[in-house]
């Protein structure tokens, strides 16, 4: 290749990168690290640009450990890292059994990547490049996808508490490898990338090159096609989304299925993968004719449940709920004594505490002062009347009116004296607000 070919594709390819990060301002930017030719790329152009900018850069890699070479790659990442003064952090991944691989590893390994981005200002950094962009839309046609899947990629989507943003997506990997060879760079090899069996590694070794033979411009041109509908996405799903807004819940977890009433199942599929759309889901048809039969249609009476990635959606009192995983029920023992907050065990939270006559604010509920309060979770056979009520009932019976889904009930904090609940965290408490002296504010994540 040509000195000076290089050194324009050099520079197309560092203004592409400091004009994308340029635009999203981060404070922290943290590189997906495969240890591949593309994502060695990518750390080539962000070291250079580094020194003279703003934000924390660091590379992560995942170790998969499905090939022999795992241990390798992990080693090459790390030293590549350490010779441009990189910060660098490994994840181990373990996945049993064999189905679905290629699709259980993507989403493993942005789970753990997402805990690097867990601060506002984050940018997760990923090198897909044009090639993979149509490589996703001839899936997507396999598929049978709808606008979402035909758009492709984004350049950039909410991720964690920050971004995930792809920069090289309108370049070649002809382009990359150019960079690569031109810079002598080194970078590893999958075996599995020659593998057929996978569906894109088909399209890259049989199916692509001879698009790009018969039509040299093919790639282009279906990026074109896909902005297109990429732009037809984002006006219907701003329809969509004025449409739901009045039926979802302050987190966007819960959907009121009275938003899907007199509406063709085409349209209610259209509202379910806009409200999906919120959480970065996008399922096949299939899968929403099943949510339609086993879950939407269940019996009244019927808490159904269907998987979804990581999420299970969830059906109860008219309302859809998507649900993360829940950690095992915590364990009792827990005891405060007079601290100003207490953290609850498996990331539900924190109880605030806070001495006064009158309340505190909106949902802080009252208590009777005392040295000693036992928590324990979930206990539903424990007899409770709140301030105002005419009886004593079973918890499991004030649940039900207060229409706490089930699989909810077993993580409710309580707040016992001498065995006897005097507080629901979040809900009620056995005190007037007339006779309190202390208050409890329970702080945590919307009920998943």
């Amino acid at each position: 290749m040509a000195a000076g070919n290089a050194r324009s594709i050099d520079k197309q390819l560092e203004e592409t990168l400091a004009a994308c990060l340029h635009l999203h301002q981060p404070k922290k930017v943290v590189l997906a690290l495969s240890g591949g030719l593309d994502s060695m790329v990518l750390l080539e152009l962000l070291h250079r640009l580094s020194a003279r900018a703003p934000w924390q850069l660091s590379a992560v890699h995942v170790h998969h450990g499905l090939q022999p070479q795992a241990d390798d790659w992990l080693q090459f990442c790390q030293q590549s890292c350490a010779k441009r003064s990189v910060l660098f952090a490994s994840h181990r991944l373990t996945l049993d059994g064999r189905h679905n691989l290629e699709a259980r590893a993507r989403d493993a390994r942005y789970q753990l990547l997402a805990q690097h981005c867990a601060e506002p200002g984050s940018v997760l950094l990923t090198a897909h490049h044009a090639d993979d962009q149509l490589e996703t839309l001839l899936l997507a046609l396999k598929r049978g996808s709808g606008l979402t899947g035909l758009a492709g990629m984004a350049s950039s989507r909410p991720f964690a508490a920050g971004l995930l943003v792809r920069p090289l997506l309108a370049h070649s990997r002809l382009e990359l490898e150019q960079f690569a060879d031109f810079h002598q760079l080194h970078w590893v090899e999958d075996p599995s990338n020659q593998d057929l069996r996978f569906d894109r590694n088909f399209l890259r070794q049989q199916v692509l090159p001879l698009l790009a033979g018969r039509w040299p411009g093919f790639a282009h041109s279906a990026a074109r096609s896909m902005a297109h509908c990429a732009a037809a996405d984002n006006q219907l799903e701003q329809i969509w989304q004025q449409q739901l807004q009045p039926y979802l819940s302050e987190n966007k977890r819960v959907l009121q299925l009275a938003a899907l009433q007199g509406k063709n199942r085409t349209e209610q599929n259209a509202m379910l993968r806009s409200w999906l759309k919120l959480h970065q889901l996008n399922p096949e048809l299939a899968w929403l004719t099943t949510l339609h039969q086993q879950v939407i249609a269940a019996k009244a009476d019927a808490i159904p449940e269907l998987q979804l990635q990581r999420y299970q959606l969830r059906r109860f009192q008219g309302a859809l709920y998507l649900c993360e995983p829940l950690a095992a029920k915590p364990h009792t023992g827990l005891v405060w004594q007079g601290q100003a907050q207490l953290e609850l065990p498996a990331g539900l939270g924190w109880l605030h505490f806070l001495h006064s006559e009158t309340a505190p604010g909106e949902n802080w509920l009252p208590l009777a002062d005392t040295t000693k309060l036992e928590l324990c979770f979930g206990q539903l056979s424990l007899l409770f009347k709140p301030a105002g009520a005419q009886h004593h009932k079973p918890l499991k019976q004030w649940c039900k009116l207060w229409q706490i889904p089930p699989w909810q009930r077993p993580y409710l904090p309580l707040l016992l004296c001498h065995g006897e609940v005097q507080l629901v965290a979040g809900y009620a408490s056995c005190v007037s607000p007339a006779k309190a002296t202390l208050w409890c504010l329970l702080q945590a994540e919307p009920f998943r």
